[in-house]
């Protein structure tokens, strides 16, 4: 006899009946995953068998027209604000310092005093020199009064000339013996405390000199910098070194300034002074800004867009719609809906427009055709192609056309370098 677990008789009536299992929580979702997995992979495959081979054509085009107007080329570079007045200020007479009234960053007026030294030595300079004047005089005035000799008249007249000379130079020097602004402007730094000795060992004099160095470098007792009127300095290259010349205008934006503003080419150096990162020769170029400016700092960057030339009444088009077919260079031209090629001369480039100089006039509309690999797909985001600074057809925003630039045989020195 066959027994259960419990030891009653697996066909008896009395046997306990055992309880079914129940479906469980985990068991529920392992199938709903499981479903989900079989369904996507139905969808997926249904989509690669129906799915055309090419999701966009291979060509576009756009047809735009020739414009007609004022264009100009221009070279860029990036520079270094500094002032146009920088004034290293030392002192020409020697004595220990025992006042100094300005300290880095003070606003100065022209001949506002900067620093004082003991002026004992000095002022009794000044009162030897003016006895030694003195004496001259009356040593002059008793030949005289004796009937001296000509040649001791002259010697005598002489000795009071040198002893003017003498005292005017020691009443110099006792005056320098106060430190004075040269110009107006903010003192960039101090470099000289109580307690200092200086004299003419130093560089420079009492009277400052304007100066093109920075501050970082000077070691000046002294330096005033003019917060008023600026200037940029930076460097081209020797490709565009041709086209800029003194004189020219000059748009020159920074971070402290919201606005372009306005300046002018002062300087243009023919003689190299540094190289660029690639190992070509740079030549230095000096930009004075137009007008008063007190929200610049100096040694902050700048960039200068030089304008080298500006040419009115230019008929151009965007430079992809130019090509060459066999030698010659060539647009595709739009008339009444019929396209036929038509040879043209172009001239200069203007960035991605180029000037055309012969066989097509203003207003004409020229094809733009882009012709893209076979099997190349366009994705929705945000690349695309442009013709000639707008999309096509509205669908593909930004980017430049393939095969753009400057245009066969152009001239000039295209856009902003």
């Amino acid at each position: 006899m066959t027994t259960d677990d419990t030891g009653f008789p697996v066909d008896s009536p009395d046997a306990p009946t055992k309880p079914k299992r129940r479906m469980t929580w985990k068991k529920w979702l392992a199938i709903g995953v499981a479903g989900f997995v079989v369904l996507a992979g139905a969808g997926v495959g249904t989509f690669l068998l129906l799915r055309p081979s090419n999701t966009m054509p291979t060509t576009f085009s756009r047809d735009v027209q020739a414009t007609k107007g004022t264009q100009t080329q221009t070279v860029t570079f990036d520079g270094t604000l500094s002032p146009r007045k920088e004034s290293d200020v030392n002192y020409s007479v020697s004595g220990t310092v025992t006042k100094v009234y300005v300290k880095a960053g003070d606003k100065v007026s022209k001949g506002q005093k900067l620093a004082r030294i003991d002026d004992d030595d000095l002022q009794n300079a000044v009162d030897l020199a003016e006895a030694n004047l003195t004496t001259a005089r009356a040593n002059y005035t008793e030949v005289v009064d004796n009937d001296g000799s000509s040649a001791a008249i002259t010697s005598a007249s002489a000795q009071v000339r040198s002893a003017k000379a003498a005292l005017t130079s020691a009443k110099e020097d006792l005056k320098d013996a106060v430190l004075r602004a040269p110009i107006a402007g903010t003192v960039a730094s101090v470099g000289i405390e109580v307690g200092d000795t200086v004299g003419s060992s130093s560089s420079g004099s009492s009277s400052a000199s304007t100066t093109s160095s920075t501050t970082s470098t000077s070691s000046a007792e002294v330096v005033i910098i003019g917060t008023a009127t600026w200037k940029v300095e930076g460097t081209v290259g020797a490709s565009d070194l041709a086209s800029v010349k003194a004189g020219q205008a000059v748009s020159v934006t920074t971070d402290a300034s919201t606005d372009a503003l306005k300046g002018t080419v002062t300087s243009v150096g023919i003689v190299s002074t540094a190289t660029s990162s690639d190992g070509t020769a740079t030549f230095p170029v000096v930009v004075k800004l137009s007008g008063k400016h007190t929200d610049l700092f100096s040694g902050t960057t700048a960039t200068a867009v030089i304008t080298t030339g500006s040419y009115p009444d230019v008929i151009t088009v965007p430079t992809a719609a130019i090509t060459t077919s066999d030698g010659k260079t060539v647009v595709t031209k739009v008339t009444n809906n019929q396209a036929s090629t038509v040879e043209v001369t172009i001239g200069k480039v203007f960035g991605s427009y180029t000037q055309i100089t012969d066989g097509v006039s203003e207003s004409d509309t020229v094809r733009i055709t882009i012709t893209r690999p076979t099997g190349t797909s366009t994705s929705s985001d945000g690349g695309g192609i442009s013709f000639g600074g707008g999309g096509f057809g509205g669908g593909f925003g930004g980017g430049a056309p393939p095969g753009g630039g400057a245009a066969p045989g152009g001239t000039g020195n295209g856009g902003n370098r």
